[in-house]
């Protein structure tokens, strides 16, 4: 009896101790198959989890100790379509221990996978000016928390398809339509051979479309003859802009230029940032600003034909928002004269990307938004690209 009450006691006080020190792997993840590079994460908890260490073994092979959080390696496990076992074994200072296990399948026979390069178009800068002298190892890549492998690099100057949407509502008429026109033309005059624009005039309604051109002069041509008329619509012809450059490939960019804020849309921001979020376009909006020396973040005040002051200012904020994530920015000009170099700095801005794709590790295509972070081992260098991409079939 004495020996039986001894047993549960060491059982119980075992227990404890295991109770104390808890550890799990955050990826990958039991239901999913695993290719080339991946992410092994591993997560500790409980009292005696200070000071912890941990091992990694991978189909029996131990990959070595880590001391320290984060524990997270990177691991190349092949492209054959085979099982493998992840283990991590955390050992605390006081000698308790914790070990868990994720086994990853297999491909079934009848089960396809299909992998979608993602590419991400990034400006780097500091407050010097812009980066140009990065390597392929300098940038990271996380997608929901994993890390990624970059298959694909460029830098400099990569073919664009490009759709300058250029406002020509009744505020326009006279000087601000001319400056803004002269302005278009000198990005036109930016194009490579390989590179593809439309001219889209807006007001209200859509004024004039070229469809999608690679010769300067022909698109130079759809710049003339148009007198200012009618309000504006931003919404309405974004989305269209973005519809566009569904059908094209490589980089798409929308250049927007307007000297107000939505007044006729049928289309709420909300939809249209939906559109842009199933996009890779970049949408760089040039701003002329109706009441030059106001804060940059200052929401205009209005009324629009659809909505009342407080829906027109959100959907202000949601136009700029959706432009910031998708890795373009918001050009404010207070001055006519500023609009030139606007134009001509966005084209000169694109010529200086980088260009990186990878092969996301969770392949499923199931319309879940996908976080992606993107950094620069380089000290004091800054990136701006978009902030992920829906995965959508």
């Amino acid at each position: 009896m004495r020996l039986v009450v001894a047993l549960l006691g060491m059982l119980l006080a075992t227990a404890t101790l295991a109770a104390d020190l808890e550890v799990w792997i955050d990826a990958p993840v039991g239901d999913e198959f695993v290719h080339g590079t991946i992410t092994f994460d591993v997560a500790l908890s409980g009292e005696e989890s200070e000071g912890a260490v941990v091992e990694f073994i991978v189909d029996g092979r131990s990959l070595g100790t880590m001391v320290r959080p984060p524990f997270r390696i990177n691991v190349e496990v092949g492209n054959d379509n085979v099982e493998h076992e992840f283990e991590a074994i955390a050992r605390a200072a006081g000698g308790v221990t914790a070990r868990t296990t994720v086994r990853t399948p297999k491909l079934k026979v009848d089960e396809r996978l299909k992998l979608s390069l993602q590419q991400f178009y990034i400006t780097a800068s500091t407050s010097n000016g812009r980066v140009l002298d990065l390597e392929r190892d300098d940038f990271r890549v996380v997608e929901e928390g994993r890390e990624q492998e970059i298959v694909t690099f460029e830098r400099g100057d990569v073919p664009l398809t490009s759709v300058l949407l250029l406002d020509c509502s009744l505020s326009m008429t006279g000087e601000p339509l001319e400056a803004a026109l002269e302005g278009a033309s000198l990005f036109l005059e930016g194009m490579n051979d390989l590179d593809e624009t439309m001219v889209m005039l807006y007001s209200d309604r859509l004024l004039r479309s070229s469809g999608f051109k690679g010769a300067p002069e022909a698109l130079r041509a759809a710049l003339t003859d148009i007198d200012a008329s009618g309000g504006t619509a931003i919404n309405d012809h974004l989305y269209l802009a973005l519809k566009r450059l569904d059908s094209r490939q490589g980089r798409s960019v929308v250049v927007l230029f307007s000297d107000g804020t939505d007044v006729h849309s049928v289309l709420s921001m909300s939809e249209v940032a939906e559109k842009v979020r199933r996009s890779q376009a970049l949408i760089y909006w040039i701003y002329l600003r109706l009441r030059p020396g106001e804060s940059v973040d200052r929401v205009p005040t209005y009324m629009a034909t659809w909505r009342d002051m407080e829906t027109s200012q959100e959907e202000f904020r949601e136009l700029r928002k959706a432009v910031e994530e998708s890795g373009g920015r918001v050009q404010v000009v207070d001055q006519l004269e500023e609009l030139d170099d606007a134009f001509v700095g966005i084209m000169r801005e694109l010529r200086e990307q980088y260009v990186i794709g990878y092969y996301p590790s969770d392949p499923a295509k199931n319309g879940s938004w996908r976080d992606v972070k993107l950094r620069v081992k380089r000290p004091g260098v800054k990136v701006r690209a978009r902030e992920g991409y829906a995965a959508y079939p």
